[in-house]
């Protein structure tokens, strides 16, 4: 077998970043659409010389004794909404016979608990999709996105079978969930059998810059994406096509929003072979249809299709993927989108009115790693202070992500940093409350949020919840408490305590408390309501009070929900009188809290379960677990932790878990470190 690979006719130029500037975004290879247009370079990946031409994916070669293969298979699921007793199910089997013969057998399916088959003549040479009766499948287990249920999926095996013999087979996973979709005042709202999805979630640019990623990282990073408690990821411009990564969205309960290959008509071309697209369109869709983790569809990155190819687009997802939506443009009309894309003060991105009544796809802000993951990208004499080579690893001072603007916060919270673990260190601060504020300004209409980005495909100190090793920075925790089910916040801008209920169903007896606290932990205001929460609603509970004489500097907001004895969320804000000014916090003694901590192995996975409890007068901030290996010191990655960079009032105890594989420990006894802002 010989495979002749092709150059592309539009390569483009090479793109340079430096300290100030990240170049031009895209180019000419937009014009050969599709391909991977993000490789031209772009303000979060830098240019990929060869631009990834030639075989990518999975190649292989079959024989079939029968003749006839299965092609493809899509099972499409309809409820009675909105009941969910059963399910009809309705078989689309693609088959080619082979043979220069006409051929004659049956499909043979077994879907879950279900058996049916379908008799099909084929012609010599025939490819044919049949469309098989639909069966009923009572009391199905409904495939549900994270935080509305399991995402149950069904083995299914598909076969043609011929004069008693089996020519082919083929086993898959499907899901049974319907989509549907309304349009009042020309907004977008999206449903899952029968309850609105809020979909919050991340924008994935590219999976790995190398296309090293296979299913274990897959999983991996769309694992993460569930625990941040997200339902929804955007295949942006469609550069991820790896089937490991729809099958690790349909394991996890993470939705796709689905693009086509057409960047920001100012980034690159329309595509210069409208049939070549459209048909590799077909393909595609025909390829991912059958997951049920597939949300919506759209036409292009900020901006619309050429009208010709728009139709064409909007024809083909109605005719291969019945039920599911296409929109045009993720940036205007039913949806919003344009940034920001730096880093805003909190009451901002509270403040701000783009995208406020419809879901927002694109915004976001730099996000520093840690001291660890810093020193193992930068080489000693580029670590500090900042230069050149934080600008190739999209940390420029201007551009869309202005990190002029990223250090001027840091500055103002808590003055010069003077090294690379000082500034690293204080970064987190300006993660947390930044990426929590981006999902917790939403609170109002619930529309969703698909940040820009949640996942770096390389080294990077922008737009990303966890970095490329998988460490999770502040921001991923941040994120996680904003779109947790239910949640109780600070509304800075309206000035009151919310209770939000995103998809966690009607709750009742519920108490909200709330303390404002002084910088050194003497209460000075506290308060408490009951209340009843209904899914998809946000209550507003209380004001708070911050007329106290006493009141320091810097103050903390404590917030916590409970059901009885059972808490069900908490949160905990730093404050400044003066806005983004911590400074009082340097004048905090250093002090300690007590832990005990247990790791045990079960099978091949460990859990470290971590109580802390802080048993002086002092507050202990932003303190961090670190899961490392003994013998190396080094970080045990990835690993999944139930929250960290916490903050612990005096008598407060807090109770942590860290999940994560035997593989990963790489041989080693795992081991967890405790540090923090003010801890000795």
């Amino acid at each position: 077998l010989a495979v002749r690979i092709f150059c592309n006719d539009n390569p483009g130029i090479i793109k340079g970043q430096n300290r100030e500037f990240t170049d031009v975004n895209g180019g000419d290879l937009g014009g050969d659409n599709p391909t991977f247009h993000a490789t031209i370079g772009w303000d979060w990946i830098p240019t990929v010389r060869g631009r990834h031409i030639g075989i990518w994916n999975d190649v292989y070669l079959s024989s079939h004794d029968g003749g006839v293969t299965v092609d493809d298979v899509f099972f499409d699921t309809d409820l009675p909404l909105p009941e969910t007793s059963y399910a009809d199910i309705k078989p689309t089997i693609t088959l080619t016979n082979h043979n220069e013969s006409e051929t004659a057998g049956a499909i043979q399916v077994k879907y879950g608990p279900l058996a049916f088959s379908s008799d099909v003549i084929l012609a010599a040479g025939q490819t044919k999709d049949v469309e098989m009766t639909p069966v009923r499948l009572d009391n199905p287990q409904l495939w549900w996105p994270k935080g509305y249920g399991e995402p149950h999926l069904y083995d299914v095996e598909v076969a043609f079978v011929a004069d008693g013999k089996m020519s082919d087979v083929k086993n898959v996973k499907s899901g049974v969930r319907e989509m549907t979709y309304t349009m009042e005042d020309g907004i977008l709202d999206i449903f899952i059998n029968g309850r609105r999805l809020i979909a919050n979630g991340g924008n994935w640019g590219f999976p790995e810059i190398n296309l090293n990623y296979r299913a274990r990282e897959y999983d991996i990073a769309v694992a993460y994406h569930a625990d941040m408690n997200f339902t929804m990821i955007r295949n942006w411009v469609g550069m991820t096509g790896d089937e490991e990564f729809y099958e690790a969205c349909d394991r996890h309960g993470v939705m796709i929003w689905q693009d086509f290959w057409l960047a920001n008509p100012y980034d690159g071309p329309d595509p210069f072979n409208e049939s070549m697209f459209a048909a590799n369109a077909v393909d595609y869709v025909r390829k991912i249809r059958n997951h049920p983790s597939i949300g919506l569809y759209c036409g292009r990155n900020e901006g619309n299709p050429p009208q010709t190819l728009d139709d064409e687009l909007r024809r083909l997802v109605a005719e291969l993927h019945p039920g599911l939506h296409y929109i045009s443009n993720s940036a205007s009309g039913p949806v919003s989108g344009h940034g920001p894309y730096r880093a805003l003060p909190v009451n901002e991105y509270f403040a701000a009115e783009r995208g406020k009544d419809r879901l927002h796809s694109e915004r976001g802000m730099p996000n520093v790693m840690t001291y660890e993951s810093m020193s193992r990208m930068l080489s000693d004499e580029h670590q500090w202070p900042q230069n050149s080579v934080w600008g190739i690893h999209d940390y420029t001072l201007e551009n869309a992500q202005s990190c002029a603007t990223f250090n001027q916060m840091l500055q103002t919270a808590f003055g010069e940093a003077s090294d690379l673990k000082e500034f690293t260190e204080w970064a987190q601060w300006i993660n947390y409350n930044g990426y929590r504020a981006m999902y917790e300004s939403r609170s109002w209409n619930r529309k969703g949020l698909i940040i820009w980005m949640s996942h770096s495909c390389w080294p990077s100190m922008v737009w990303q919840t966890y970095d490329y090793y998988f460490e999770p920075t502040a921001a991923y925790f941040g994120a996680k408490k904003a779109s947790a089910p239910i949640r109780i916040q600070w509304n800075p801008v309206l000035g009151q305590v919310e209770v939000v209920n995103n998809n966690a169903m009607d709750q009742s007896g519920l108490r909200a408390e709330a303390m404002v606290v002084n910088y050194d932990g003497k209460v000075v205001y506290q308060t408490s309501a009951d209340l009843d929460s209904k899914e998809d609603t946000t209550v507003p509970v209380f004001g708070l009070a911050f007329d106290s004489p006493e009141l320091s500097d810097v103050y903390y907001i404590k917030l916590r929900l409970t059901q009885g004895d059972r808490l069900l969320a908490d949160n905990f804000y730093c404050l400044g009188k003066e806005e983004g000014n911590l400074h009082q916090l340097h004048s905090l003694p250093l002090t300690s809290v007590e832990a005990d901590t247990s790791i045990r192995k079960d099978g091949d996975r460990w859990t470290a379960t971590v109580r802390l409890e802080n048993n002086t007068d002092i507050p202990a901030l932003m303190i961090r677990l670190k899961l490392y290996g003994k013998k190396t010191g080094e970080r045990i990655l990835p690993a999944f932790y139930s929250d960290n960079y916490i903050a612990l009032m005096p008598g407060e105890e807090k109770e942590i878990t860290i999940s994560f594989k035997d593989e990963d420990t790489r041989g080693e006894r795992p081991a967890v470190e405790i540090s923090g802002f003010n801890l000795k």
